[in-house]
C-alpha cells in the first residue's frame, strides 16, 4: 500500500505550522497539531541540504543550495493537488533513518508487485506453447502453492520459492527472473515528499502574506 494525497491530508488537517528560524537558506519550520505529536514533522534546510525528520521518519536531500527552490520545480499549475516525483527526488535522497534496526530505506519489496510480475511473466511465456486450459490450470494452481504463496515472507524467499520451481514440461519457465525489480517505494517515503511538498507551500503562503 502506497500513500496517497489523501491520506497525507488527512493526517495533517489540523497541523499547525511554526517558522523556528528563517534565515535565507538556514531555516527550521515546525507542522504539527497543538497538544498532539501524531505526525508531527520539521523541516530543516541549509546550503545544499533539507532534512525532514519525525513521526514518520527522517530523509535527507541534497541538490542545489536552496532545497525549496529545487523542490518547488515540480509544482503543477493544479492548487488542490501536491505534485511529487518520487523517481527524481529519491535520486537526490542522501540519507534515511534506520528505526533502530538498520533497515531505512525508500524502496522495498513488495508483494503484490512480486506476483504481478510473476502473472505477467507467465502469460508471457506460455504464448508460444498449445497448452489445454486443464494443463494450465494446474500450472497455475502448483505455481500458487509453491511461489505465490511465499511472496509475503519476504524478498529472499520469494525469489528462492521461485528459483527452486520446476515444471518437467517448463523446465526454463522462471530462469532469468532473478533479474526482476518488485520493490516499490515505501509509505512513509512517499507521506514525507508529500509533506515536503504542502510544507514548502504552507510556508510560501505565510511570507506572500507577510510581503503583501
Amino acid at each position: 500500500m502506497t500513500c496517497t494525497q489523501e491520506r497525507f491530508e488527512r493526517d495533517t488537517a489540523h497541523h499547525e505550522m511554526t517558522i523556528l528560524r528563517d534565515n535565507g537558506v538556514d531555516r527550521h519550520i515546525m507542522f504539527r497539531q497543538p497538544g498532539n505529536s501524531a505526525y508531527w514533522f520539521e523541516i530543516l534546510t541549509w546550503p545544499g541540504t533539507l532534512c525532514i525528520k519525525g513521526d514518520m521518519g527522517t530523509y535527507v536531500f541534497s541538490r542545489l543550495t536552496d532545497m525549496f527552490a529545487f523542490f518547488r520545480t515540480d509544482r503543477g499549475n493544479d492548487p488542490s493537488k501536491l505534485y511529487i516525483n518520487e523517481g527524481y527526488w529519491c535520486e537526490k535522497l542522501q540519507a534515511v533513518d534506520c528505526n533502530g534496526y538498520g533497515d531505512g530505506k525508500a524502496r522495498e519489496f513488495d508483494a503484490e508487485n512480486f506476483e504481478r510480475h510473476v502473472r505477467d511473466h507467465i502469460e508471457s511465456h506460455l504464448e508460444g506453447y498449445e497448452i489445454t486450459d486443464e494443463r494450465r490450470a494446474e500450472l497455475m494452481e502448483r505455481i500458487r502453492d509453491e511461489v505465490l504463496n511465499h511472496s509475503h515472507d519476504g524478498e529472499v524467499r520469494a525469489f528462492d520459492a521461485l528459483m527452486e520451481f520446476h515444471d518437467d514440461e517448463f523446465p526454463r519457465l522462471f530462469e532469468d527472473c532473478w533479474e526482476w525489480s518488485c520493490k516499490e517505494y515505501t509509505f512513509r517515503f512517499i507521506w514525507n515528499l508529500y509533506a515536503i511538498a504542502w510544507a514548502i507551500r504552507q510556508y510560501d503562503a505565510a511570507k506572500a502574506t507577510v510581503e503583501a
